[in-house]
C-alpha cells in the first residue's frame, strides 16, 4: 500500500530579519495510509500548523523529503504544485470560506471549474456532494441563509466533491458551538468509514481529536506521541 503522506527527517526554519531563525519543525517522520483518520494536535508553537501547510503544499521545507501518493513534491515548481493541490487535496477551514453572495451549490462548485469539469458535470457532482453531508435542500441557500455548522458542512462538500486523495481540515470547529462541532466531526468520521476518505485534522482541542482513529501530537517541532485512538471514541 502506497501512503498518501510519508515525510522523512522533515525540517522548516523561519529566517526572521534582525532576529534569531525560528525553527518550527526538527526533523519530523510521519506515514499517513489510504483510508486513515489521524488527528494532528498541539499547543501553539508545536509546528502542528506549519506541518499542516507542507502536506497541504502551502509551503516548503527546509530539508527533508515529502512523498505525496508515493511521488517526491518537495521540489516541484509552483504551477505543479498548485495543480496537484486542486486534484489531489480537500481544504477545510475553520472560517468556512464560502463566498457570501453565492449559493451553496456554486460554492461547492468552485473547486471544479479551476478543474475545467463542464457545468452539467459539476452540478450533478456538487448536490451529490451535498447530499453526502447532509445539505441537498439547502442547495440554493446562500451562506448568510445557513447556521455556522451548515456553513461549514457546505465547506465540507467543497473538500470531497472532486474525490481528493486527502482531506486537510484546520481547526475545523474552531468557529462552532458544542453541538455544531459535534455533528462536524462524526460527519468526517462517517465520510472516512463509509467513503474510505483520509482525514488529517489539525486541532487544539482533545474532545475533537478523539473522533479520530490516530492521534500525533506535536511539541516544540517535534513529533512526541502517536497513538490510536480509544476505540469509544469512534462511536
Amino acid at each position: 500500500m502506497t501512503p498518501v503522506v510519508e515525510v522523512r527527517g522533515l525540517r522548516k526554519v523561519y529566517a526572521i530579519e534582525g532576529g534569531e531563525d525560528v525553527v518550527a519543525l526538527r526533523g519530523v517522520d510521519l506515514t499517513i495510509d489510504p483510508g486513515e483518520f489521524v488527528a494532528v494536535m498541539g499547543p501553539s508553537g508545536s509546528g502542528k500548523s506549519t506541518f499542516m501547510h507542507i502536506v497541504g503544499l502551502l509551503d516548503r521545507p527546509t530539508a527533508g523529503t515529502y512523498r505525496f501518493a508515493g511521488h517526491e513534491v518537495s521540489s516541484l515548481d509552483a504551477d505543479a504544485l498548485a495543480d496537484l493541490r486542486s486534484r489531489a487535496l480537500g481544504f477545510v477551514f475553520q472560517a468556512y470560506n464560502l463566498l457570501p453572495r453565492t449559493t451553496a451549490m456554486e460554492n461547492v462548485e468552485l473547486p471544479m471549474i479551476y478543474a475545467g469539469v463542464p457545468a452539467d458535470k459539476r452540478r450533478r457532482a456538487a448536490l451529490e456532494a451535498l447530499d453526502a453531508v447532509g445539505l441537498g435542500r439547502y442547495a440554493h441557500h446562500q451562506p448568510n441563509q445557513l447556521s455556522g455548522g451548515q456553513q461549514q458542512r457546505v465547506a465540507i462538500a467543497r473538500s470531497i466533491v472532486n474525490q481528493p486523495q486527502l482531506i486537510l481540515a484546520d481547526e475545523p470547529t474552531g468557529a462552532l458551538d458544542t453541538a455544531s462541532s459535534e455533528d462536524v466531526m462524526a460527519l468526517f468520521g462517517r465520510l472516512n468509514v463509509e467513503r474510505g476518505m483520509t482525514v488529517m485534522v489539525v486541532t487544539h482541542e482533545a474532545d475533537v481529536a478523539a473522533h479520530a482513529r490516530r492521534m500525533v501530537m506535536f511539541r516544540d517541532g517535534n513529533i512526541v506521541s502517536d497513538e490510536p485512538v480509544r476505540e469509544k471514541a469512534l462511536v
